[in-house]
C-alpha cells in the first residue's frame, strides 16, 4: 500500500495501532513526545484485568478484559505473571455484594469461584483476619515496560518507523481534510504529509485537538495515584468485594506492593498534584485489607491520567473503561481518528480495531495476526535492527545464573534503546 499513516502517542495503544497498521501494509510512522510507554502505560496498576472489577457496572469492558486476558497470557507469557486475583469482603455488606459479582462474572464469561476463607488466609497470612468472603478470578500481573518493548520491536520489524522525543504540535488540515502533522524536535519545527492520522495520545488527545482547532470527542481526564510499598505482602492481586472505588486493589509487583487507586477528574493532563490527604485515604483503605501495610515503608507515589470516555456525569467511577475510535468525519474532518478510553489490558484489541477501521477508510482487507511477543526480543536481535546487540548478548549470556529472572528487563532496555531517538534530547 502507498497510504502513509501517522500514529500520535507511544503508549501501549499507539504501539499496538502502529504494529497492526504496519502488518496491514500501510507506511506507518509513530511519534512520541517523550520515551515509549513513559506516561499512563507505565504508571498504572500493573494488572492484566480479568474483567471482574467491571462485571457489575460495565459489562462491555468486563467482556473485553477477559477476552484480552486469555489472548495476552497466550502470546506474552514471558511478561505476565499468572498470579491470580481474589475479591475480598471485609464487611457483611461487601459479602452480599459478592452475589452480584458472581452473577456478573458468569454473564461476562469470567471464571469466578468461591474460596474457603480459612484456606485463603493460610495462603495469604497478611490479609485481615476479619475477612467475610473470598472469590477467585484470573487477574494477572504484567511487566509493562518489557511488554511494551516487545510490541515496539514487532512494529519496527513489520516496517513501522518510531520517532521518540518528537512532539506533535499540531494536526494540519486543509479545508477540513487532515493532510499531515507539524512536528517539533528540540524546538525545530517541520511538517510531514500523511493520508490519515490516528490520535492515540491518551490523556493528551484533547490538548492536541485543541491546539489544532479541531473539535474533540468528550473525554474525561481521570487522575489515578498509586502507592509503592517496600515489601511484598501478597502473592496474588487483592480486590475489595464492592463497586470500584478508591484504594481497593493491592498488586504484588516484584518485591514491592502497589496500592491504588484514586479517580479524580483533572482539567489538564500535564499539570496536576496529589495531596497528602489523598495519600492518607489510600493508605487507610489498604490497611483495611492488609493491616501489615501500616508497618511497611512507603517507597514512592506515582500518578497518571486516564483518558476516559465521558458519560456526562462528571464521575470517573461511573465512566466505562471500554474504548471508542472516533472518526472525525462525523464533525466534518476527514482523515483523522481519535482513540479514547480503554486500558492497558485492552491495548491490543484497540490497536487491532484501529487498523481495521483504517482499512475500511481505504477499502482494503485486513486479516490480523497476533504477534508472538514471547520471541520478539530474539527476533529483533536477529533482524539486524538492534543497535546495542553487544549489550543484548551480554545480558543473554547470564541465562542459567542466579540473575536469570532479571534478563528480560535488560533485554527490554536494549531493545528500547535501539528504537529510541535519544539524539533528539538536549
Amino acid at each position: 500500500m502507498s497510504e502513509r499513516i501517522a500514529v500520535i502517542g507511544g503508549g501501549i495503544t499507539g504501539l499496538f495501532s502502529a504494529m497492526y497498521l504496519a502488518q496491514a501494509g500501510f507506511e506507518t510512522s509513530l511519534f512520541e513526545k517523550g520515551e515509549l510507554a513513559s506516561e499512563t502505560s507505565d504508571k498504572f496498576h500493573g494488572m492484566i484485568h480479568s474483567g471482574a472489577r467491571y462485571a457489575v457496572n460495565d459489562m462491555v469492558s468486563a467482556r473485553e478484559c477477559i477476552s484480552e486476558n486469555r489472548i495476552l497470557s497466550g502470546i506474552a507469557s514471558s511478561f505476565i505473571d499468572s498470579s491470580g486475583g481474589y475479591f475480598l469482603a471485609m464487611s457483611d455488606q461487601e459479602a452480599e455484594f459478592g452475589d452480584r459479582l458472581k452473577s456478573g462474572c458468569h454473564s461476562a464469561g469470567i471464571p469466578c469461584t468461591e474460596e474457603d476463607v480459612d484456606e485463603f488466609l493460610s495462603m495469604e497470612p497478611h490479609v485481615n483476619r476479619d475477612l467475610k468472603r473470598v472469590m477467585k478470578v484470573p487477574d494477572r500481573v504484567v511487566h509493562a515496560f518489557d511488554f511494551a518493548a516487545a510490541v515496539a520491536a514487532e512494529a519496527r520489524m513489520l516496517g513501522a518507523t518510531i520517532a521518540t522525543n518528537t512532539e506533535v504540535t499540531r494536526i494540519i488540515a486543509d479545508e477540513n481534510t487532515v493532510t499531515g502533522l507539524e512536528l517539533s524536535v528540540n524546538g525545530a519545527k517541520n511538517r510531514e504529509k500523511f493520508d490519515l492520522v490516528v490520535n492515540a495520545a491518551g490523556p493528551f488527545t484533547w490538548n492536541i485537538l485543541q491546539e489544532s482547532k479541531i473539535p474533540s470527542p468528550e473525554i474525561m481526564p481521570s487522575l489515578g495515584s498509586m502507592l509503592v510499598y517496600d515489601g511484598r505482602v501478597t502473592n496474588s492481586v487483592l480486590n475489595r468485594m464492592r463497586m470500584p472505588s478508591d484504594g481497593d486493589i493491592i498488586v504484588p509487583y516484584g518485591s514491592s506492593s502497589i496500592l491504588g487507586t484514586m479517580a479524580t477528574v483533572v482539567e489538564d493532563a500535564s499539570s496536576y498534584t496529589v495531596d497528602q490527604e489523598e495519600i492518607d485515604s489510600l493508605q487507610e483503605e489498604g490497611n483495611r485489607m492488609v493491616p501489615s501495610l501500616e508497618k511497611i515503608p512507603l517507597k514512592r507515589v506515582y500518578s497518571s491520567v486516564r483518558p476516559l470516555i465521558s458519560d456526562g456525569s462528571g464521575d470517573p467511577r461511573s465512566a466505562s473503561r471500554s474504548f471508542d475510535i472516533f472518526d472525525h468525519s462525523r464533525d466534518g474532518y476527514s482523515g483523522l481518528l481519535t482513540i479514547t478510553g480503554g486500558k492497558y489490558t485492552t491495548g491490543r484489541i484497540i490497536g487491532q480495531e484501529t487498523a481495521r477501521k483504517v482499512c475500511e477508510v481505504f477499502g482494503s482487507k485486513f486479516n490480523p495476526r497476533n504477534p508472538e511477543l514471547d520471541t520478539s526480543f530474539q527476533r529483533f536481535r536477529d533482524s539486524g535492527m538492534m543497535l546495542h546487540a553487544d549489550i543484548y548478548d551480554m545480558v543473554e549470556s547470564r541465562s542459567g545464573t542466579m540473575d536469570a529472572e532479571r534478563l528480560i528487563p535488560g533485554m527490554a532496555l536494549a531493545v528500547m534503546a535501539s528504537i529510541s531517538n535519544r539524539r533528539n534530547v538536549k
